[in-house]
């Protein structure tokens, strides 16, 4: 299975604030409602490739390979 979303990363903090949305238009639309748009990087599409849930809850917790960042 595949899991698309877009992210605009967080450049002054940690990436945990960063802003991730299905659509780019969210994204952007969130940034400008809320946000100081210099605080972010421009939105990237970012696709997941993982076979069940398990599998995608166990590439999230994994320290070593994401640490909760595909990014």
């Amino acid at each position: 299975m595949k899991l698309t979303y877009w992210v605009a990363t967080c450049l002054n903090d940690h990436p945990c604030y960063s802003i991730r949305k299905k659509t780019k238009k969210e994204v952007v639309a969130e940034i400008a409602a809320h946000y100081n748009p210099a605080d972010y990087s421009e939105p990237k599409k970012v696709t997941v490739e993982y076979d069940d849930a398990f599998d995608l809850m166990s590439q999230c917790i994994d320290g070593e390979s994401y640490g909760g960042y595909w990014e």
